[in-house]
């Protein structure tokens, strides 16, 4: 079985206040960071719902994923009472299921395929995912594809972006002539601002830091979009404010409050990760504010609907799993794609580090050199590996062969 481990820290197990410690501010170096412990692949897959690792190696095990994860996020919290790990089998079972949207806040959103997919690219472009990540990622996202192909998971099923605007009319009632901000104009802020009906009255602001970015989604929500140096004037009065960040820092805090008007009511959704509004604003009268916890249990109230939709996408998922394993013939006793590249890639290294000793290569000859060998590398086994030749030979240092 390829020893693939993955560790998890997702809304499941952990409110807000929790799984915001853990999130990770350089998930580049991260990345790297697991490279050195031991990591041969490995992905990092961040949202606002979860944080988790998948990686393979002889090397790497739940322990040393846990230590790591602790020491990079410094969090403070113990993760063996939030954090879920997973191996072998059960490990590309729990992505593929993260990716049919099985695992997300609302069963079958598609944002996860989209989120998982900007994984496999971000670690692919720092070298940490190869043939074994690479195929296995693309397995799991085209199997979350079929999943909402051929299943109703995704009809009627509500997108974040609704989620949020259904709470603020649930509490504040009809949006006509209402003043709402949004604050945060990447991916949610544009679910969300998307997602307020074009009839009727409402105004919309869009705040960002980039100003050129809420200018955009102004335009296309036909808001208004606001300078961050003005956001104070804006929400003074407004009567809905949803804040989308990713700052690391609180975007909103009871400072920016000292001349509301306690007659009237303000209720604010904080969406971001971490949280962008300090919680002494609740302090304030007439202000509510609500969290992504309050969303979270709106959203597994609706769960109960799309139970049939969730036993076809398992059966989906079990059969791209056989399909997966198949491939990389992960069962077999006598040699698998992992320990083939693995010796492959031993052999290669020592190549390079030779060449490099007797030439003086720039930098971008090294990388370029690198690359080109991988890739001739890569294009040769794979194929190797899947044709089901049978390999004899035992795999050490000595070996300059495979006999078969």
């Amino acid at each position: 079985m390829l020893s693939i481990h993955c560790l998890s820290i997702s809304h499941k197990k952990s409110p807000v206040r929790i799984l915001e410690s853990f999130t990770l501010k350089d998930i580049g170096s991260a990345l790297n960071g697991l490279k050195e412990e031991g990591a041969e692949e490995c992905v990092i897959v961040q949202t606002c719902h979860r944080v988790e690792f998948y990686a393979v190696g002889p090397n790497i095990n739940g322990g040393l994923l846990k230590e790591f994860l602790m020491k990079v996020s410094r969090s403070k919290y113990q993760i063996d009472s939030y954090g879920e790990l997973f191996e072998g089998e059960e490990a590309l079972r729990h992505l593929f299921y993260v990716a049919a949207g099985l695992e997300s806040v609302i069963v079958g959103e598609t944002e996860i395929l989209h989120q998982i997919e900007d994984s496999l690219k971000l670690a692919k472009a720092y070298g940490t995912a190869k043939t074994i990540m690479e195929s296995i990622f693309v397995a799991a996202i085209n199997c979350g594809r079929m999943v909402r192909r051929k299943t109703s998971i995704c009809k009627g099923s509500v997108s974040l972006g609704n989620l949020v605007i259904k709470t603020i009319s649930n509490e504040i009632g009809s949006l006509e002539k209402k003043k709402l901000v949004i604050i945060g104009a990447g991916k949610i802020g544009c679910m969300i601002a998307k997602s307020i009906p074009r009839r009727g009255t409402v105004t919309v602001f869009v705040a960002n830091r980039t100003y050129s970015r809420a200018e955009r989604l102004a335009n296309e929500v036909g808001g208004i979009a606001v300078n961050f140096g003005r956001l104070r004037e804006v929400i003074i009065d407004a009567d809905a404010i949803v804040c989308a960040t990713s700052s690391p820092h609180l975007v909103l805090t009871k400072e920016d409050f000292e001349t509301f008007d306690v007659r009237k009511r303000l209720l604010i959704v904080d969406v971001s990760n971490p949280r962008g509004v300090d919680e002494r604003i609740k302090e304030i009268p007439g202000i509510d504010l609500v969290d992504l916890d309050h969303i979270n249990s709106i959203a597994r109230r609706n769960l109960e609907v799309r139970e049939n939709s969730i036993h076809e996408a398992k059966e989906i998922i079990e059969r791209s799993l056989k399909a997966l394993k198949d491939r990389f013939q992960l069962d077999r006793t006598d040699i698998t794609l992992e320990r083939l590249m693995r010796w492959a890639e031993v052999k290669r290294r020592r190549a390079l580090q030779l060449a490099f000793k007797r030439f003086d290569f720039t930098d971008d000859q090294r990388k370029a050199l690198d690359e080109l060998t991988y890739a001739f590398m890569r294009d040769i086994i794979l194929p190797l590996a899947n044709s089901g030749i049978k390999a004899e030979g035992v795999f050490n240092d000595e070996n300059d062969y495979i006999q078969t």
